[in-house]
């Protein structure tokens, strides 16, 4: 797994800048789905909040359905949870 981050001039920066996205999401793991809420989002992966995050691990792969800004279609993406917190976790789409 490559880092995410870039080196430069003593500041770390990411790959892929992340934007705010506030949306309610679906996601699906092991057959089951799950209700959260998707905080900010890039080109390299996603944080998502949600109730059931003790439910998780790491490296657990998800498949997030993001909703288009219109509300009409959305787009699905696998990704790695790669960490946890209290309230959700960041995930590295793959």
């Amino acid at each position: 797994m490559g880092q995410e981050f870039a080196f430069k001039n003593n500041d770390y920066r990411r790959f892929n800048e992340r934007k705010k996205y506030p949306a309610e999401i679906v996601f699906h793991h092991a057959n089951r789905l799950y209700a959260g809420s998707l905080k900010d989002v890039s080109l390299g992966g996603a944080y998502i909040e949600t109730y059931c995050v003790n439910q998780f691990s790491t490296k657990d792969i998800v498949t997030l359905s993001i909703p288009f800004s219109s509300g009409r279609n959305n787009v699905k993406r696998r990704g790695s949870i790669q960490w946890l917190n209290n309230t959700g976790f960041g995930v590295k789409f793959i």
